[in-house]
């Protein structure tokens, strides 16, 4: 398992392994969702080659592993949620809906000692700050509703760090590929409380599953071009 700062395990991929593959719900139609596998570096460089090869769809880079007879090599994504676990000093059983991500500002380095290029960011034509086109507060609410006791935020400060970057690196995409351009804003990051317990993943997979439920009724997701396919990092 791949660790992440001072830690030796990683919420976020225990919680991303746990979820199934598909949520169905009655009167709606199923989503499938798909897991980006390859092991990712700790690195500025390497999120954004994640966002740019889930973006692109692969197939072969995602699980679960294509079933008989499916013969697409491309997946038409239709959002993405990226997971992360809890660090920088916050509560540690905390979950955090992220709404924005900024381009400046990331004063720590990457494991291979490099920072976030943010001037290079700024002569792509990239804003700022990037926000989700998704309502998260919406499904912010209908989560909490559904498990009230336990500490579910909507966040603005996803921390100027790699969980940030990794928002914007995404959000980022749509805007710097035409033929991504359709899917602009629909990019979205949850962080995923410490705990490593049985239990505790099991509470995690099954907040994340109502959130991703959540997402997938949000107005952003029209008719003419949703095809219910989460991808997940």
């Amino acid at each position: 398992m791949q660790p992440f700062m001072e830690y030796d395990y990683n919420t976020s991929l225990m919680v991303r392994d746990a979820l199934p593959e598909s949520i169905e719900q009655a009167g709606k139609r199923k989503i499938r969702i798909f897991k980006y596998a390859r092991v990712t570096r700790n690195t500025y460089e390497d999120v954004r080659r994640v966002s740019k090869e889930i973006w692109g769809g692969e197939r072969s880079l995602f699980t679960p592993k294509p079933q008989a007879g499916e013969t697409d090599e491309k997946l038409d994504v239709s959002f993405i949620l990226h997971l992360g676990m809890v660090a920088l000093g916050w509560e540690p059983d905390q979950f955090r809906f992220e709404t924005v991500a900024r381009r400046d500002g990331y004063e720590l380095p990457g494991d291979d000692g490099q920072h976030v290029d943010s001037k290079q960011l700024k002569e792509l034509g990239l804003p700022t700050t990037l926000a989700t086109s998704f309502d998260v507060e919406a499904a912010w609410q209908k989560v909490k509703a559904k498990y009230p006791d336990h500490p579910i935020h909507l966040s603005h400060d996803a921390g100027l760090y790699f969980c940030e970057f990794r928002l914007y690196s995404s959000l980022a995409e749509p805007l710097l590929t035409e033929s991504h351009r359709t899917k602009k804003g629909r990019t979205v990051f949850q962080h995923l409380p410490q705990g490593h317990t049985i239990e505790a993943v099991a509470l995690a997979r099954d907040v994340t599953v109502e959130f991703i439920a959540s997402l997938a009724d949000d107005h952003i997701l029209d008719e003419k071009d949703y095809d219910p396919e989460d991808q997940l990092d």
